[in-house]
């Protein structure tokens, strides 16, 4: 294990080497545009002249300072600092952030063993995919806003949603500072929203508002001149039609041949776009999945979506390999074609041909220039069309093999010998002191909300311990220890049979990572629990597990 991380060090290190030979062999390695807005431009709100900046460097067209006035008062320190060390130290803080992002993505998709060691196997290819490259370019702020964002789920996929909950008001003042500083970033409430724990959207609205009405009173002017007259106006943010914004709008101009502005046809575009999310969100229920979903919605909807906005590929990448994604069919298809159209970087290709020549027709501009947003959509729609699989699939989830009206699959129902799989599903009685872990389901309909054993199918090649062990660090992110059975085994009518186990934590803290809740119970606890509450297929296993809730108490007293 060791020599392996080594290995994967060495790797992210001989990148970010590259990266930087890059930097200095190449014209626009180092010309961080971008940054030099974000450091000059915020030195303007000491004497009001902060929407009057205009970066003078050679850029393709002016760049005012576009963010809001919050913005200017995190930035500010850069411009008391000298060009060259904030420029190093932001690259610098770039490559790490970008280590984070991909560590917390492993983390949420339930990793918990070898975090750091893919972590740097992702990251170092990460550098060079269009969106982190470009970020890197213009000394963008993308990756910093996305890690605020991971981090923010994360500490939300531990609650259970109520107010008091301290990772919902961490994440939420987090969510709502961020948005302050660049609007994009509020797209996130509609994830608090998604995933039940709406007072995480409440406190994200509050820390916004918080930020605009503290910019109002130590700075009326700037923050009326960018809430009263230029919020909106993306016009100042660059041209609409250039090939490098992927923003639905930028689509539509270039498709029609002129800007639509927020008119009919974008408005019919962003209800389209919000409908398939929103069957989409209706088709995942783990908490990463939901967010980008949320994520690529934002970035669809948006009037500007530069090429370097879509930095979000790179958790959809370890979503679609390492998480609940890698469980559908076709799920490999789907991020080959992300692969090539990140890796490529269709709309920086269309541009040097363009500058360079030679020049393509405008059809092709308009088709293959669209090639992010295509991407989305083909995207969500595979996740509508795999739902059955969602997690896990029909086979899979014992819940719905006890309920088949609620399988999407009938026939594979039917016949569970037909993927050459065992017969047999695991569910682990986690026990700690004198509780036992339930989690609640998110799916399908007819079951969510109520209480389970977490666990799953067994693979071929697996046994039963192994099994168990590998549900649980995808469902809860946690390692276990499988013991003894609970009860007799549940026959579910499709054929499976399902086994309880219990399992003892050797490390992690369980999270909810593909259920709405999870909650240790006490046997006094678990005895009033409604039988309704509780899936079918586990009711009859209350008792076993009241008696080794009391056997695990009387022996832990003596």
């Amino acid at each position: 294990m060791r020599s392996r991380s080594v290995l994967a060090t060495a790797f992210l290190a001989a990148s970010i080497i590259a990266r930087l030979v890059w930097d200095t062999l190449t014209v626009n390695g180092r010309n961080f545009v971008d940054l030099h807005v974000y450091r000059d431009g915020s030195a303007g709100l000491a004497d009001g002249s902060l929407y009057l900046f205009t970066y003078a460097g050679e850029t393709d067209f002016a760049l005012p300072f576009t963010y809001p006035p919050f913005a200017a008062v995190v930035l500010y320190p850069l411009s008391l600092i000298p060009w060259d060390i904030v420029a190093v130290g932001w690259q610098l803080a770039t490559f790490a952030s970008l280590y984070a992002c991909v560590v917390l993505a492993l983390r949420l998709t339930g990793r918990s063993t070898g975090v750091h060691y893919l972590a740097a196997l992702w990251t170092a290819p990460a550098i060079w995919c269009e969106p982190v490259r470009v970020t890197l370019d213009y000394g963008q702020i993308n990756i910093f806003l996305m890690l605020g964002t991971l981090l923010a789920i994360y500490w939300a996929r531990r609650t259970n949603g109520s107010p008091g909950d301290r990772g919902i008001i961490a994440g939420g003042v987090l969510i709502g500072l961020m948005a302050g500083i660049k609007l994009t970033p509020a797209v996130s409430g509609l994830w608090y929203l998604a995933a039940r724990r709406p007072w995480g959207a409440l406190w994200a609205a509050v820390s916004f508002v918080g930020t605009v009405l503290g910019c109002l009173l130590l700075f009326p002017e700037v923050t009326r001149t960018y809430y009263g007259t230029l919020l909106g106006d993306a016009d100042r943010i660059g041209p609409v039609e250039e090939v490098m914004n992927q923003s639905l709008r930028g689509t539509l101009s270039r498709l029609v041949g002129f800007d639509v502005g927020n008119g009919w046809i974008w408005f019919v575009g962003v209800l389209v776009a919000a409908v398939v999310a929103f069957f989409a969100w209706r088709a995942v229920s783990d908490l990463l999945g939901i967010l980008l979903v949320v994520q690529f919605l934002g970035l669809l909807v948006s009037p500007i979506s530069w090429a370097h906005h879509w930095v979000w590929v790179v958790p959809l990448g370890i979503w679609l390999v390492h998480g609940a994604g890698a469980r559908r069919p076709g799920a490999r298809a789907v991020f080959a074609m992300w692969v090539v159209i990140a890796g490529l970087g269709v709309p920086w290709v269309l541009r040097v041909l363009d500058e360079y020549g030679p020049q393509p027709a405008d059809a092709v501009v308009a088709v293959f220039g669209a090639a992010w947003p295509i991407a989305t959509f083909v995207t969500m729609g595979w996740l509508i069309a795999t739902r059955a699989h969602r997690d896990a699939g029909p086979a899979d989830d014992p819940e719905a093999a006890a309920n088949p009206e609620s399988a999407a699959n009938p026939e594979a129902a039917a016949n569970p010998e037909s993927d050459g799989r065992p017969r047999d599903v695991v569910a682990a009685a986690v026990i700690d002191r004198d509780r036992v872990l339930l989690a609640q389901r998110a799916h399908p309909a007819a079951l969510a909300g109520k209480w389970e054993l977490p666990g799953g199918r067994v693979e071929a090649g697996e046994t039963h311990a192994q099994a168990l062990v590998r549900e649980i660090r995808e469902e809860l992110g946690a390692e276990v220890e499988a013991g003894d059975g609970i009860g007799t085994p549940v026959a579910l009518p499709n054929g499976l049979t399902l086994h309880a186990y219990r399992a003892r934590l050797r490390s992690g803290t369980p999270a909810a990572l593909e259920h709405l809740e999870m909650r240790w119970f006490t046997a006094a606890e678990l005895r009033a629990l409604d039988a309704e509450d509780v899936v079918p297929a586990d009711r009859g296993w209350i008792p076993d597990l009241c008696r080794a809730l009391e056997e695990t108490r009387v022996r832990d007293a003596g």
